[in-house]
């Protein structure tokens, strides 16, 4: 398990090797929010503004309009909108209803427009704005504005429906008002006919309504104490006093013309009131009007593609990044080098960086033996970073102790296509430049390739030798070369390789175990461990034969290549436990391939180009 702390930069080595898991579920979730957005229905908003003003009072009633509450008032306003009885009227003004519908198709058809209506009180203004959302633009605006003018059309209506409920109390009061009159009308006159009486109680009496008129005028304004209210009670008194000293029929004359001048003042009031109430019902005031009315909408204000498409992409990326995060923790296999110096307990003894193979012109067989020989380090340059890796690899190994042991070092591997044969030819090519006398022996007798990427017969090889064969027919030097396939300018131009020997395979054995268990085999390594500086011995994969246990005890020091992220890390443990089993001398891991975001920073160094000169 890996213990160390992601880092900034393992978080971008992270997304550069899992970019496509990036840059495919970002696409996947841009392409399905596209087509979810274009699926949808478009909504379209339109809008109109309302001025409300503070209603007047109706003439003839009563009504305290001096704690009338803005907030209060607008907000009942606005429920008043979105009522069901402003929808009924409105659905009537568009031709939504008529009288042959059922209750239940009317109740569905408001209760519909009473959902495509809302409003709302426009900040801490007296506005309400009314809006009507479908899926129709010019609907929208005929909703809003018709749901505006009924609204206006409902307040006025109320209006005018309480001023002629006014008018008609009223005209009914006047009736009975009128009938009051005459019949006080009626019985002064027939008293005055029948009494004689002179009319000095109906002038006490007249004036005494007079006097009492006017202090109840006063009353509004003033208190008891005040000295006219104070001077009119005392005149009251007296009259009241005087008349009580008059003749009885005097009197009841008194009483009537007062009963007839009390219903005379309430008729006359009445009427006022009424002719008011005509001119309040015919005015019809309104106390709102519309400021903005609504327009028909351009575009809808849903789906919003832009803002979707907006927020697929950072959706998309972010599921992507979370993915490649997912991914890279089941990823099975080793990521970095402190990974696997960790994990395996044996240092990283070399770093080859990742190459991309291509077809050689001189190649006229195999592409893929094509390809692998491309990767041949004799065609690159030597100031190149593949190159120097090797140099490098061979430089660390002089520092190890597997030099006082001996000098056969055997190259082996996890699994199948992890490089490790191409790197065992590119090693000994480093080590033969480097002056090093270096034999490169073919020890995979399953699956051999070494000879045909170095373009040799495969036979004679060490199978002729182990079986008796002298050194000098067995093994392959700079004219052998010259005379295979590989480019004779090419191996002209490479320093020191007539430093560099080959044996290949030879005929394969019918049983490959016992012949590489045998006696003569390890007789035959040790001469040519006693003839040259340098043994390197190309092994089949560890865990798919037992070669290389059995190579491995005969060899002095062993190197386990492992291309990262090919196998995963309990193979690759399981093969470097199954070396250790038979007492191999692992010195160390090669690491095969590395691309940029497989490394660490601090070993971006084998990736600096701009240091080397390339030719």
């Amino acid at each position: 398990m890996n213990q160390y702390t992601l880092g900034i930069h393992d978080y971008w080595r992270i997304i550069r090797r899992k970019k496509w898991v990036i840059i495919f579920a970002a696409a996947a979730t841009v392409f399905s929010t596209y087509i979810y957005t274009d699926m949808q229905t478009p909504l379209y908003r339109a809008t109109a503004e309302v001025k409300v003003e503070q209603p007047k009072s109706i003439p003839g009633v009563a009504v305290d309009q001096s704690g009338w509450d803005m907030y209060m008032a607008l907000n009942t306003e606005v429920k008043v909108i979105k009522s069901a009885v402003v929808a009924q009227r409105t659905a009537r003004k568009l031709g939504m209803l008529d009288d042959k519908m059922s209750e239940s198709a009317r109740q569905s058809v408001i209760l519909s427009l009473q959902n495509m209506v809302d409003a709302e009180r426009v900040g801490d203004s007296n506005l309400i704005r009314i809006s009507a959302s479908a899926s129709d633009a010019r609907q929208t605006a005929l909703v809003a504005n018709a749901t505006a003018d009924t609204y206006i059309e409902k307040g006025i209506d109320d209006r005018s429906r309480r001023a002629r409920e006014l008018k008609e109390f009223i005209e009914r009061q006047m009736e009975e008002s009128h009938a009051r009159l005459k019949e006080a009308e009626d019985s002064l006159r027939k008293f005055t006919e029948s009494s004689g009486a002179k009319g000095t109680g109906g002038f006490l009496a007249s004036r005494l309504v007079d006097i009492e008129t006017r202090k109840s005028e006063l009353l509004k304004k003033f208190t008891e104490q005040h000295p006219e209210v104070k001077q009119l009670s005392d005149q009251i008194n007296a009259v009241e006093s005087q008349m009580k000293h008059l003749p009885k029929e005097e009197l009841e004359y008194a009483r009537l013309i007062r009963e007839v001048k009390i219903n005379e003042e309430l008729y006359t009031l009445l009427a006022k009131r009424y002719k008011e109430a005509e001119i309040s019902e015919a005015d019809r005031e309104q106390t709102a009007a519309i400021v903005t009315p609504a327009v028909e909408p351009a575009r809808p204000v849903r789906p919003n593609k832009t803002m979707n498409v907006a927020v697929g992409v950072f959706i998309g990326v972010f599921f992507g990044f979370v993915l490649a995060i997912f991914f890279e923790n089941l990823d099975t296999s080793i990521g970095t080098i402190e990974d696997v110096e960790h994990f395996l307990g044996v240092p990283v003894i070399g770093i080859i960086p990742h190459e991309a193979p291509t077809r050689l012109k001189t190649s006229k067989k195999d592409d893929r033996i094509s390809a692998q020989r491309s990767l041949m380090i004799i065609f690159h340059s030597s100031k190149s970073p593949f190159v120097e890796s090797y140099h490098t690899m061979r430089t660390n190994l002089q520092f190890t102790a597997f030099r006082e042991k001996g000098n056969v070092i055997n190259f082996t591997s996890a699994g199948v296509s992890e490089g490790k044969t191409i790197m065992t030819i590119n090693f000994a090519l480093a080590a033969a430049q480097s002056g090093t006398k270096t034999v490169l022996v073919e020890m995979d007798l399953r699956r051999p390739l070494l000879h045909k990427i170095l373009g040799l017969p495969r036979a004679p090889g060490i199978t002729e030798g182990v079986l008796g064969r002298p050194l000098s027919e067995v093994v392959r030097g700079t004219a052998d070369l010259m005379l295979g396939e590989l480019s004779v300018e090419r191996i002209i131009d490479v320093p020191g390789i007539e430093n560099l020997k080959v044996v290949t395979c030879g005929e394969i054995p019918t049983n490959p175990i016992d012949f590489l268990n045998s006696s003569s085999t390890r007789s035959f390594i040790k001469a040519l461990s006693q003839s040259f500086e340098l043994v390197i011995l190309d092994c089949p994969p560890v865990l798919l034969f037992a070669d290389p246990l059995i190579i491995s005890s005969i060899a002095d020091a062993t190197i386990l290549v492992y291309q990262v992220g090919k196998m995963s890390r309990s193979a690759l443990k399981r093969a470097k436990d199954q070396l250790a089993g038979v007492k191999a001398n692992i010195v160390g891991v090669a690491l095969n391939d590395i691309k940029a975001s497989d490394m660490q920073h601090r070993y971006g160094y084998y990736y600096t180009y701009k240091y080397y000169n390339k030719g």
